[in-house]
Parts: structure tokens; sequence; C-alpha cells
């Protein structure tokens, strides 16, 4: 501090000392240049930051003092070099410091012309040095206080952008609408109500890749078979053909032949059986689905509820693979579980291996 202070007095006895205005410019060039060697030092914390600006103020507070109470400003000889380091000194206008590696002490810049007349900002008073900050540094400091609270905000905004997108995200996932794939199959409105043994398959759980085998289309109905009061007849207009059914009674059931070769193709391995039905129009019921493969075992009876919309009715099943078929096998539908006689129009049966 003691380079500052000196450089302060080597200036003003180059200047018109007893003039208020010049001095408020030499001590407000110090004060900045000190600002900007602080500002420099990047191993300064705050509390030694604020004890040089004290320090500072304390030495233009005591060369102030002296000049209003001597009425002039004698400088004190130069300090005598030192190899270590080498103090700052004032030659003509120009101020220029050179400091040492361990420590960096503040540099006057160029300091203006005095001005022999003063200022409008200027007073003819004492300059007071206590708690000294110039004007010219306040604005500074605002914008500094502006651009951090700008900061801040701009990284709440992107903060708040980025928890609405995965929020978005997230609900595109839980929604379905992401990874959703598409089937080729028509998506089955029947809801079955029970289940004896075996459940169905879910809708989107058939491969929609793989080969059908036809067991009934409403072309051929040679492998139909009725019993008791059932009745089935061959009914609508090309290019949609049906077989309606009738069951007036639980035990009057139509019978759908699944032939011996089809089998054959079914030993050990996974088959989803797809039956296409509807009600009659306006009307509802719910159907009643088991089948009978002879040494290959059953499919259980599984219940579907059935409206007069188009739908498909799965039925799964694992058949043995250690088995062989001795006959052709069944499927049984009772249109009517609630033993009304509804009727109930099938538009084909037919099976994929799934495995």
């Amino acid at each position: 501090m003691e380079a500052i202070e000196q450089a302060i007095r080597n200036a003003l006895s180059k200047s018109d000392a007893n003039n208020p205005a010049i001095r408020q410019k030499i001590y407000e060039s110090a004060w900045g240049a000190h600002e900007r060697s602080l500002a420099a030092n990047g191993a300064l914390d705050d509390d030694q930051r604020e004890d040089r600006r004290e320090r500072l103020k304390a030495s233009i507070t005591r060369i102030e003092k002296e000049i209003q109470t001597e009425g002039s400003l004698i400088p004190p000889p130069a300090p005598a070099p030192v190899e270590e380091r080498r103090e700052p000194v004032l030659s003509g206008d120009t101020v220029q410091t050179i400091q040492p590696a361990s420590r960096i002490e503040p540099s006057l810049g160029v300091v203006p012309e005095p001005d022999l007349g003063v200022p409008e900002s200027a007073s003819d008073g004492p300059v007071a040095a206590d708690n000294y900050r110039p004007d010219r540094l306040r604005p500074r400091l605002t914008r500094k206080a502006e651009h951090k609270k700008a900061g801040g905000l701009s990284k709440l905004l992107i903060l708040f952008a980025l928890l609405a997108v995965a929020l978005g995200l997230l609900w595109l996932v839980a929604s379905g609408i992401i990874n959703s794939k598409p089937s080729s199959i028509p998506p089955s409105t029947g809801n079955p109500a029970t289940s004896d043994s075996n459940e169905p398959m879910k809708e989107g759980q058939i491969s929609s890749e793989g080969t059908w085998i036809t067991i009934f289309d409403p072309s051929d109905s040679t492998g139909v078979s009725v019993s008791g009061r059932a009745t089935a007849s061959v009914d609508g207009d090309q290019p949609e053909k049906f077989l309606r059914i009738k069951s007036p009674g639980e035990a009057d059931d139509i019978s759908f032949a699944v032939g011996e070769g089809v089998l054959d193709q079914l030993v050990g391995k996974h088959a989803v059986f797809d039956i296409i039905a509807k009600s009659e129009d306006g009307t509802s019921t719910q159907i009643a689905v088991s089948c009978d493969f002879g040494s290959l075992g059953d499919c259980g009876r599984t219940r579907f509820d059935v409206s007069d919309a188009n739908a498909e009715f799965l039925v799964q099943k694992q058949f043995p693979a250690d088995k062989k078929p001795n006959a052709g096998g069944v499927i049984k539908i009772n249109s009517d579980v609630s033993q009304a006689g509804k009727s109930v129009d099938i538009i084909s049966i037919r099976v994929q291996i799934t495995n």
C-alpha cells in the first residue's frame, strides 16, 4: 500500500494539489487502478480485498488531511530499491507498477492532464475520503448484480423447460403412443366373462406373422354338426356369408370338426384358435367355447361376450409333444349361456401356430 500512496503523492506533486477537483481526479484514478489490481488477483478473498480498500482510504485521508493542514504536499523521498520487488513510480502523466510474483499491487492508469477549471460535479470544499467510493464505479457494480440475477433466472427457465419435456415423454410412454405396434388382426371386442380352464388370449397378444389354417368357412359346412335342439344354417350374401347357430339349452352345442391332419401339425406346438363371430342385429349374448382333441387333450371351457359387431375371440392351447392324434377333434360352441335361445353368426374359425 506504500507504493500506491507514493504514486498518489508523486502525481499530486506534479499537479495543482491545492485544487480540490484535481485532487479528486487523482484519487479516483488511484482508486480505479487499485480496483483493477484487486480484480486481477484471484488469490484474495472478500475480506482481504476490503482490508486493502480500507488501507487505501486511510492513505487518501492522510494525504488529504496533510494538504488541508499544511497547505502543501512535500513528497517523501522515494524508497530504496529492493532487489526482490520494485515499487510503482509515476513518470509524467503515466503511472506504471511493477509487481513481484508473490503479490499484485494496484497500478495507476493514465492520469488525465489537470484541468484548472473546476468541473460542475467538483466542490471547492475539502475532499472526503472516508468510505470513499467513486460514483463512476457504482453503475458497473449495479450491472454485475443485474447480470447475476438474469443468469439465475435463465437457468431456472431452462430447468422448467427440461422438466416439462421429461413429463411429456413420460406421458407419451405411459399412454402407449410411443412404441405401439399396429396389428394386422382386427381388435377383439369380446370381453371374456369367465373361464372354466384355459384363459383366453388378450387383445394384441396374437402374432401378426405366421400362417393361418382354416378350420371352418361358411362356403363349406360339411364339418358342422349339432346336438340336442341346436340349429345351424348358412345365411348372408357375398362377400360375407355366415353360419347362424342357435342353442336353446346348455347341452345344445354346435360342433366344428378339426381334421386329424390339422392336429398333426399342432403336435408339440403352441396354437391360437381364432373364432370370428357376431350376434344378431341389436342383440348381445354370451357364448361358451370348448374343444376335444382326443389324445391331445382339450382347451377347457371359455365364455365370451358377443355383440352385433364382428369381433375375434381367441383361445390358446399348448399341444403335447409326446403324443400323436388318434383321430380328428372338435370345437364346440354354445350360442347362449343364459339359455334364452339367442343366435350367433359364425363367420370363420382358424388356427395359427405361434412358436
